[in-house]
């Protein structure tokens, strides 16, 4: 066997190179585990089988509603929080037809009244009803094409504002997406941006203030009420949720 001598180091030619590579190799072994641990946890979460689940069609449906919420004794903690109580023996009644302000510090339970109304959480203990109906009994897809939301950042979709107002209701008409924008207070400078309702909403950040984008998003959320829409004084923001 060939053997080659350098500074006294004695190295077997034939092995240098599958040495060197192997060397090599074994520096990303790790990056390896990694990505078979990352790869474990995404299987976890596809394969997890959510407490709530918005694609089932189980649960009934209201036949009429009128739209009175309340909150009995609810305790909730949020699951990434256990140790911190959100609420306990929260109560709450809000009648049809009525507007109830929520006011209090951040972290006092505002965003959590939603979540919970909106079935993104369960409480823990007491329940959240809709016409004295429990809504854990209501199908979610249904309880939630009830609500409209509009959450303190505005966001809209990449396309035109018609487009954006027919995502609230596919189906409606010309009359009611104006009439939803009227209700919202936006109509008038709608009609004013270079394309009127087919100016693509991309173009709103720039141009118009944050309270005018919140109006964009209240007439799109609105128009699935139809002429049943209620006027919407002005204001400078939005963050509120309404019932049909």
């Amino acid at each position: 066997m060939l053997l080659l001598v350098l500074d006294d180091d004695v190295m077997t030619a034939p092995l240098t190179k599958p040495c060197r590579a192997l060397g090599s190799g074994l520096s990303n072994v790790k990056y390896f585990s990694e990505a078979s641990s990352a790869a474990e946890r995404v299987q976890e979460v596809i394969q997890r089988v959510p407490k709530i689940d918005s694609e089932s069609s189980a649960g009934d449906e209201l036949a009429n509603v009128a739209g009175e919420v309340e909150f009995k004794n609810v305790e909730f903690c949020y699951p990434s929080r256990p140790e911190t109580p959100i609420f306990v023996s929260f109560n709450l009644r809000v009648p049809a037809g009525h507007t109830v302000a929520l006011v209090g510090g951040s972290g006092s339970g505002k965003s959590t009244v939603i979540a919970l109304l909106e079935r993104f959480y369960d409480p823990a203990a007491g329940e959240v009803t809709l016409d004295g109906v429990d809504i854990r009994r209501l199908r979610l897809k249904w309880l939630r094409a009830q609500m409209g939301l509009v959450s303190q950042e505005p966001a809209l979709f990449a396309t035109s504002i018609r487009e954006n107002i027919l995502f609230g209701k596919e189906d409606a008409t010309e009359e009611e997406v104006v009439a939803a924008a009227k209700a919202a207070n936006a109509h008038n400078f709608i009609s004013q941006l270079p394309q009127g309702y087919d100016t693509q909403a991309s173009y709103l950040p720039h141009h118009f203030c944050n309270c005018r984008m919140h109006a964009v998003v209240w007439f799109a959320t609105l128009s699935r009420r139809g002429s049943r829409v209620p006027h919407v004084p002005p204001l400078r923001t939005w963050t509120a949720t309404s019932i049909a």
